[in-house]
């Protein structure tokens, strides 16, 4: 029992804390993260375990903001860093200074159990994405400051159709990646003039460097945005929540400066198809209104000659009325010759006043329909007038026709006459042909 060494608390701690960092100070772990705690300090706190054992570890503050990934619950990882005791409560730790996903396939796992949560949350929902804007005033840009991507995007844009370009600098892996990027799209909805619509974007890379872009965070981010954002992360085959989330996924970022903006060529040619179009609509307008005012005009006989007919009617029906009534009083005077006058005179008195009264009735009667077809004839007539080509004649216009008599309507028309009649509203002229130009 002499031979024994005696410590006191303190010394067997620190002999035990010596022992435990000399043997390992430097190994990798490899364990799910279980019970994960952020304190306030920046540090994290959380166990790795396996299916029999549970270690406590730690992420200094100091060393968070320079890890690969950050933890996560239930991800599997490979942590480097070295074990040591925390004295006053006698028990060992893992104190982690690097973190690495434990293999793709938790990587997978991890990035399907997210897309399970998110769509069942309605993330990826058709019905929730932001129509893209034809053509945006201004273009706002996540991605790297540096490299090709920027570079490749800010050349294509101007080569299609020059727009003006925010360009927001992040770091796009790593473990800032992911806050600077949800802070990114928050900022662009913050600002009062906003961009008419953001992408999102960067290069190709393995499946762990494109991890900031399955990030809950960022998908939550995309979301909410009021702008319209187009994911562009990664090559064709590169697919991450952030694509499903946003409102368009481009498989480049060279494709996404191609879908942002429209082709100037592709509008200009566009715009004169739409011209030319309407043009041609107008001309057949013009043409068939012309080809209806002849037709009717043809139709429509001249004033003099209406009257003339209406004035033939009348006289016919007049006459036709003066007949009857002389007819009628032959008639009367012919009967009262053979009747007896004396018992016949009162009856034929009453005869003669309902005959009166029915002829004042029957002349009113006519009188008011004539007058009534007069000036309905009257506003026929005005109406006529005021359709006829020779108001147009008063504002300037001109009626051309060959020297045959014959309505010249085009430029065509006009190449089988070399002298040609000019009506104006008040006289005519003739003209010699010695030029023409037909539109093309």
């Amino acid at each position: 029992m002499s031979n024994v060494p005696e410590y006191s608390v303190s010394e067997i701690s620190i002999s035990i804390k010596n022992s435990l960092e000399n043997e390992f100070n430097r190994v990798k772990i490899k364990g799910e993260i279980s019970g994960l705690m952020k304190a306030s300090s920046g540090h994290y706190y959380f166990n790795l375990k396996d299916e029999e054992s549970t270690l406590s570890s730690i992420i200094w503050r100091s060393r968070a903001s320079f890890l690969e990934i950050l933890p996560e619950e239930g991800l599997e990882v490979i942590a480097l860093g070295k074990i040591s005791t925390y004295m006053p409560r006698s028990n060992y730790n893992f104190i982690i200074e690097n973190v690495k996903i434990a293999g793709e396939g938790a990587l997978l796992k991890l990035i399907e159990d997210r897309k399970k949560k998110l769509q069942e949350q309605g993330f990826f929902e058709s019905n929730s994405k932001k129509k893209l804007p034809f053509i945006p005033k201004e273009i706002g840009i996540i991605t790297s400051s540096t490299g090709a991507v920027i570079q490749d995007m800010t050349k294509r844009i101007k080569e299609r159709f020059p727009s003006n370009i925010l360009l927001w600098p992040v770091s796009v892996q790593g473990s800032k990646s992911e806050k600077e990027i949800e802070s990114a799209i928050i900022g662009f909805n913050a600002l009062d003039n906003k961009p008419d619509v953001i992408i999102l974007a960067r290069g190709g890379g393995s499946l762990e460097d494109l991890m900031s872009f399955n990030s809950e965070k960022i998908a939550n981010a995309i979301f909410r945005s009021v702008i319209p954002i187009i994911s562009a992360v990664g090559h064709e085959t590169d697919f991450t929540i952030a694509d499903l989330v946003a409102d368009f996924r481009a498989s480049t970022p060279t494709a996404a400066a191609d879908i942002v903006v429209p082709e100037r060529k592709d509008l200009i040619e566009r715009v004169d198809h739409l011209s030319e179009s309407k043009n041609n609509h107008l001309q057949n307008i013009i043409n068939n209104k012309n080809y209806k005012l002849e037709s009717l005009i043809v139709r429509v006989l001249e004033p003099k000659t209406y009257l003339s007919n209406l004035e033939s009617i009348i006289e016919n029906e007049c006459d036709k009325i003066k007949f009857f009534f002389d007819n009628y009083f032959i008639r009367t005077e012919s009967l009262m010759k053979n009747l007896n006058l004396v018992n016949q005179n009162k009856k034929i008195i009453e005869y003669n006043n309902s005959l009166t009264i029915q002829l004042n009735y029957f002349t009113q009667s006519v009188k008011k329909l004539i007058e009534k077809k007069s000036n309905l004839l009257e506003s026929k007539i005005e109406t006529l007038n005021s359709c006829s080509y020779e108001r147009w004649l008063e504002k300037g216009f001109v009626v051309i026709k060959g020297l045959d008599g014959k309505l010249i309507k085009n430029i065509n028309m006009i190449k089988k006459h070399k002298n040609i009649k000019i009506k104006f509203s008040d006289g005519s002229a003739e003209a010699k042909v010695l030029n023409y130009e037909k539109k093309h």
